[in-house]
């Protein structure tokens, strides 16, 4: 059966709010394919019409030459969604032969050997090694991954959308998850991949396809494209206004934290000091407490030994890690995702909200980091997962503390906004803020870190300078 895709003329709109604008493209067997473009773009809107999530949209789908309404009921097409749809209570061995009709013996018994070998041969599909009656909950996010792919694979998946399933994970978990996708295109499956990771993007893609506010800009073969010919089309304009400035020499000033062998959550004893007019950076793998220690400073976590000691105002802001589910409320407005972490700053003398001062602000913001749509009024749920990012971000600059503490700030955001929130880390240093930077992203800490540190175990390694540490000696650093 012939798996080519076809998308003739699709438009979508919302109200009078139009997000794709008559997309053409056709995706054929046997192609690893990059799907890219600036938050809100309309990438995450395209999936879920083919997923099947979204209807009521103008123009064709076809597979196969024969006309679809969406890809959902096709057991040829799989979709890999940050959300896996795995069980974490339940064996990997139960993940996998959910939904599927059971392999019985003698008529009405489960076979249970049946079931284990079913779910071992879709493991060998993705090249993971792990037995299957192992709970999900003992995987690394990149095996959880795996074993969503290797489900739908089993099941006869021939085509994969990948929906920046690599945003949250570690760089070894990332690619051991797009090793595993290119043999299965060496195959002859079609994966279509989200992803704002331009090295993954060039690494192993043979064809980029790119959208911007709704309208395909860019469909061609990576061959002959390098980093800075992919920023160049991502932001459409010269990547050379878009050079991050170089960081300048700024002497640190008063401690705006201590810690001082605490212990808490999964870490401990760990000591760690950030001044006024500094960026520190920690990072760690899955698993080694790396966000516990941000917590910690924060305040979101109590230690349960050591000294906790806050200098200037004694107020810190936190980028959570998870924005999913730590980000935001999705049926409030983006005014009042912005606001509810700063509202003192709006009371009047008699403890009133002045409500017109607090929208002013928040209107303010949303036009300062180019939130898209840019109707304040709209629901954060509605965002796409850049653009609550930015939100996140806003409600901390909101706060005005003197510390910041920035869990995975540039996650799931494309190469633009992450440069501009790279530029608003120069700011707060330059304003005199301090900033607590814990990011997985190695490129986080090479553009913005003065000093910076590996999480291991619950415990913090010894600090490296910025001047002491060069982009290329980062993974050789962690």
């Amino acid at each position: 059966m012939a798996h080519d895709i076809e998308i003739r003329g699709l438009t979508k709109s919302f109200g009078s709010h139009a997000v794709l604008h008559g997309i053409d493209l056709r995706f054929g067997e046997g192609e690893f394919i990059g799907l890219m473009g600036p938050n809100g773009a309309g990438k995450s809107t395209l999936i879920k019409i083919l997923a099947g999530v979204y209807g009521g949209y103008a123009g064709e789908l076809r597979i196969g030459g024969a006309q679809v309404s969406s890809l959902a009921a096709r057991s040829d097409v799989g979709f890999i969604h940050q959300d896996l749809g795995l069980v974490d209570d339940l064996s990997i061995v139960d993940n996998l032969r959910m939904g599927e009709a059971p392999l019985r013996r003698f008529g009405a018994l489960l076979d249970h050997r049946a079931e284990a070998r079913a779910a071992a041969q879709a493991l060998e599909l993705v090249g993971l090694d792990r037995p299957v009656e192992t709970l999900v909950s003992a995987l690394s996010p990149g095996e959880k991954t795996l074993v969503a792919v290797g489900r739908l694979l089993a099941r006869g998946a021939r085509v994969l959308v990948v929906d920046e399933a690599t945003s949250t994970l570690s760089s070894g978990d990332a690619q051991r998850l797009i090793g595993s996708l290119k043999r299965t295109v060496d195959a002859g499956a079609t994966v279509i991949m989200v992803s704002h990771k331009l090295s993954e993007i060039l690494a192993v893609c043979d064809r980029i396809v790119v959208i911007l506010d709704g309208r395909l800009v860019e469909d061609r073969p990576i061959g002959g494209l390098d980093r800075d010919g992919l920023v160049r089309l991502l932001v459409a304009r010269d990547a050379e206004a878009h050079a991050l400035e170089e960081r300048e020499a700024i002497e640190p000033g008063e401690p705006l934290l201590e810690l001082d062998g605490v212990c808490g959550g999964r870490v401990g004893p760990v000591s760690l000091t950030v001044r006024a007019g500094e960026v520190v950076g920690l990072t760690g793998l899955a698993g080694s407490g790396l966000h516990d220690v941000a917590l910690l400073a924060n305040g979101s976590i109590r230690p349960a030994d050591g000294r906790v000691r806050r200098g200037g105002d004694g107020r810190t802001a936190l980028v959570p890690p998870y924005r999913e589910r730590q980000g935001g409320f999705d049926d409030q407005s983006i005014v009042e995702n912005l606001a509810i972490s700063a509202l003192p700053r709006w009371r009047s003398a008699v403890r009133l909200l002045r409500g017109a001062a607090e929208r002013t602000d928040a209107e303010a913001m949303v036009r300062r980091l180019a939130v898209s749509p840019r109707d304040p009024d709209r629901a954060y749920g509605d965002l796409s997962g850049g653009n609550k990012q930015k939100v996140v971000f806003g409600r901390a600059l909101l706060r005005a503390p003197g510390l910041y503490v920035l869990c995975e700030p540039t996650r799931g955001v494309d190469v633009q906004t992450r440069r501009e929130i790279y530029r608003l880390i120069f700011e707060l240093r330059r304003s005199g803020a301090g900033v607590l930077m814990v990011t997985s992203d190695f490129e986080d800490l090479a553009a913005v870190a003065d000093r910076m540190a590996v999480v291991d175990d619950g415990r913090i390694g010894a600090f490296i300078s910025a001047d002491d540490l060069a982009n290329t000696d980062l993974e050789a650093f962690v």
